[in-house]
């Protein structure tokens, strides 16, 4: 039960500051109309967001000024099963949860918006890198870094860009290829 309240708590916070967030952006969304299409401009707000609200979530809140000798890194993988660290075993579950389902958005997200980053290799990539980045940040921070933190958001990016891949099977029909054949009947005919 703790995790569920964990978890949805985290929700509701990023609900409430994707909300603050759409209601920032709708004037732009309304003087861009005429050069970016709606559909296009909700997917980059919607990426964005989701790129704010993990920043938020990682870097900024929880920042403090400790020393260097308080802070930790771990380069161990699979440490976080292991060890306490202090917390109790539903807080250490609910922060796991939380770094996968926090990358979840992210990895539909980024080819939704991206038409570049459509293939699984180039998202995995980049929500890797991203979450390195983020972790690189935190020991400098006074947060920890730690290697399971990068491996379990990205896990949640390839849960979410899987997302997107069925989806984009289910729903998004593929415009037919044209070949240099169709072309030229179709030049012929004009």
């Amino acid at each position: 039960m703790f995790m569920i309240r964990e978890i949805l708590s985290y929700c509701i916070i990023s609900a409430v500051c994707l909300l603050g967030m759409a209601v920032l952006y709708a004037p732009v969304c309304f003087l861009l109309r005429n050069w970016v299409p709606p559909a296009k401009q909700i997917a980059y707000f919607m990426f964005g967001a989701c790129v704010i609200i993990v920043l938020a979530a990682t870097v900024i809140v929880g920042a403090s000024k400790t020393a260097a000798a308080d802070r930790s890194l771990n380069l161990v993988p699979f440490q976080v099963f292991q060890e306490t660290w202090g917390m109790p075993e539903p807080k250490k579950i609910a922060q796991t949860a939380a770094n996968v389902v926090m990358f979840v958005p992210l990895g539909f997200m980024m080819p939704v918006a991206f038409r570049r980053m459509r293939s699984f290799g180039k998202t995995a990539l980049s929500l890797a890198l991203f979450s390195f980045v983020i972790e690189f940040t935190q020991y400098f921070t006074g947060r920890s870094a730690d290697i399971d933190d990068l491996m379990l958001n990205t896990l949640g990016g390839i849960l979410g860009y899987l997302i997107f891949f069925v989806v984009s099977k289910l729903f998004w029909k593929k415009r037919p290829r044209w070949t240099s054949r169709d072309y030229h009947r179709f030049v012929r005919k004009s």
